[in-house]
């Protein structure tokens, strides 16, 4: 498991899908603002 952000520490690259199929940078979608992150997987 890997450790929580520190305050201040850079958000860590992540590449996801977005509904159509395509890529979305995580980590430049929120640059320089605050953000919430919620990850749903859905259905399995």
């Amino acid at each position: 498991m890997t450790n929580p952000l520190e305050a201040g520490a850079a958000f860590p690259s992540i590449v996801g899908k977005d509904l159509d199929g395509n890529d979305v940078d995580m980590g430049a979608s929120v640059a320089g603002n605050w953000a919430v992150v919620q990850f749903y997987r859905g259905d399995w």
